[in-house]
């Protein structure tokens, strides 16, 4: 029973985390699922913000930490593209537009609705994603949230 009570707030906390995401993330906005090679589509996803919310020019990125495959705590994180910088409280980083990879970055083998590239790279995949456009002229630095965003 000692197991099962200290297994308890973590349980809440995603479920929360999930009810959270699911009654408002989204925002009734397409959720589009970014695939890989090994047929993971659900590990990451991506949608627009609620037009309601005024958040229309921000895009959520969700990720099932960790991806599949890999080792590691088990959290979903959020990060986000939002070039106004309306949720600077809420995030660990700064959005940068045009920005270069960092040296360890990685490919996650996750490719978005239009072709772009999920990486991440160790030295700071707890508060930055990059994404890369097909042009592989464009990368962009998405800040994590400091907890899951959603909007009423």
């Amino acid at each position: 029973m000692s197991g099962f009570g200290t297994r308890w707030p973590r349980l809440w906390t995603l479920i929360g985390g999930a009810l959270v995401v699911a009654a408002c993330g989204s925002g009734g906005a397409e959720v589009a699922y970014w695939s890989n090679d090994a047929d993971q589509n659900k590990a990451v996803e991506s949608y627009a913000g609620a037009e309601h919310c005024g958040w229309q020019d921000v895009t959520f990125l969700h990720v099932k930490w960790p991806l599949p495959g890999r080792a590691g705590a088990t959290a979903n994180r959020q990060y986000v593209r939002d070039p106004a910088g309306r949720f600077g409280a809420e995030v660990r980083a700064t959005y940068a537009p045009r920005t270069v990879l960092p040296a360890d970055a990685r490919n996650t083998d996750y490719t978005g609705p239009d072709g772009q590239q999920l990486w991440l790279a160790p030295s700071d995949s707890d508060n930055l994603a990059y994404v890369v456009y097909p042009d592989s002229q464009r990368v962009e630095a998405w800040p994590r949230t400091s907890q899951t965003l959603g909007c009423d």
